[in-house]
């Protein structure tokens, strides 16, 4: 079974450079350019960096830029390292890429209990297996998937936020669960050839795990019996939207956003500001809402949007809470219909059973499957809200946050539809559709049905 692994595949070529012309610029004189020039030159740009950096200036080594391969790391390591949001990610897809035969991720056990735990977590991905020779689609037979399954992708990051990352998951919240600590060692000894002494230098000003009290992210010693297993359909709370009437705070704004106005000139249209090249107005509308029983999957969607806060709990309080997605096309066939429940309580049987044999509790996150599900709550600007809906309401997007997407939209349009009749899918907003090849082709009917004051069911 591969090992997983995080390698730094690229960096910035003269990251050290600029890094180290970034400490010099504001106490030296001279151009930007003349700077760096003398820079090159210089021999003790390490050990210039390691002072500023030690005087707390560690801005400057946001000019490195780094590009991590996770290979063969969990799903639970994926959405651990997504949550920091000064990074750039491309996730293999579990929508259209097989899965049968990716492996998962067996954390350090107990002997007797790891034969148990391997033949539980294959007889999941055999389940997925059997879900698409029904004819059940990928992105709904991934639902059986559990959370140590091995996922691949990319992330970049600058050197200021990727050794955060790795001081959380050597020192913090993530030292606790072994593949994380281990990822962060390597990524901070691969770290040391960029910048020897700087992961330590930082690490003595990260406060060690434990110090918090009490420590709200320390892995628990037990856990509640667990829930039966149960199905939920995800809904979406708003919970408030600033100000209440937005528009006339919007139109007066567009007055400070670059703009040379005259005498009598009639306020800005709505349409203006959301079509236009900077809609920063829409900055100053704050959107809160909740999203109840929202599967692991979709929880995937909805975090990679990095212009937000959202707070979703840990992945374990999936597996307590029991709740899962039932897909319609599942529920279409009564064989996968059987089969697919019949995973989610075997899983139910197989953690309870463990957890009576002593399963440690940095161990349980593994068990929830994809389709298992979190009450998650967010907040958006306007900007980064057009932003989502866009994407989220597009016929391509994964009908569980579509779904999600539009009846938020629904509500939004009843406090403010003066507003968010102007929000919807990239065709409606913009009048072209970005998905080149795979457009549903539809764009007329779409524009119609977004058009419409109260948004009809959409197929």
């Amino acid at each position: 079974m591969n090992q997983a692994k995080a390698k730094i595949i690229a960096s910035s070529t003269a990251g050290d450079t600029v890094a180290a012309s970034g400490g010099r610029i504001s106490t030296t004189q001279g151009t930007a350019l003349e700077i760096y020039a003398r820079s090159c030159e210089k021999e003790n740009n390490a050990s210039l960096i390691e002072k500023v950096v030690g005087s707390g200036h560690t801005s400057t080594l946001e000019h490195q830029f780094f590009t991590v391969a996770f290979d063969s790391v969990s799903v639970f390591t994926e959405e651990f390292v997504i949550e920091f949001r000064l990074g750039s990610y491309t996730v293999q897809s579990r929508r259209y890429v097989d899965y049968t035969n990716v492996g998962f991720y067996v954390p350090p056990l107990d002997e007797a209990m790891r034969p148990r735990f391997t033949a539980h977590m294959q007889s999941l991905f055999d389940d997925y297996a059997k879900l698409l020779e029904l004819g059940i689609p990928k992105e709904d037979a991934r639902f059986v998937l559990p959370y140590c399954f091995r996922s691949n992708f990319y992330c970049t990051m600058n050197a200021r936020e990727l050794i955060y990352m790795v001081l959380v998951m050597t020192k913090g919240r993530g030292s606790g669960y072994p593949e994380l600590r281990m990822l962060g060692e390597s990524l901070k000894e691969q770290l040391r050839d960029y910048f020897p002494n700087v992961p330590d230098l930082l690490a003595k000003h990260y406060p060690p795990a434990g110090s918090r009290t009490p420590d709200r992210y320390a892995v628990p010693d037990a856990f509640p019996a667990l829930r039966d297993p149960h199905t939920e359909t995800a809904a979406v709370q708003l919970r408030t939207l600033a100000p209440e009437n937005p528009v006339p705070m919007l139109q007066a704004a567009a007055g400070a956003n670059w703009a040379v106005s005259c005498e009598g000139e009639t306020a800005c249209p709505v349409a203006d500001i959301i079509c236009g090249e900077r809609p920063r107005e829409l900055e100053l509308v704050h959107v809160q809402f909740g999203i109840r029983d929202l599967s692991l999957a979709a929880v995937t969607h909805l975090v990679r949007h990095r212009i937000q806060t959202v707070l979703v709990p840990h992945i374990t309080e999936a597996v307590l809470k029991n709740s899962y997605l039932l897909p319609e096309s599942v529920k279409a066939n009564p064989e996968a219909e059987t089969l697919y429940r019949g995973a989610f309580s075997r899983n139910t049987e197989t953690a309870r059973a463990l957890l009576a044999e002593g399963l440690a509790g940095n161990v349980l996150q593994y068990f929830a499957l994809a389709g298992n599900q979190l009450d998650v709550e967010c907040a958006m600007n306007g900007r980064e809200l057009l932003h989502f809906m866009k994407l989220r309401t597009c016929t391509r997007a994964q009908w569980e946050i579509r779904a999600c997407a539009v009846s938020l939209l629904r509500q939004l349009r009843e406090k403010s539809p003066e507003l968010f009749l102007g929000y919807g899918p990239s065709c409606y907003v913009t009048g072209a559709c970005p998905e080149g090849r795979l457009s549903c082709g539809k764009i007329a009917a779409v524009r119609e049905q977004y058009s419409a004051a109260e948004i009809p069911d959409l197929q």
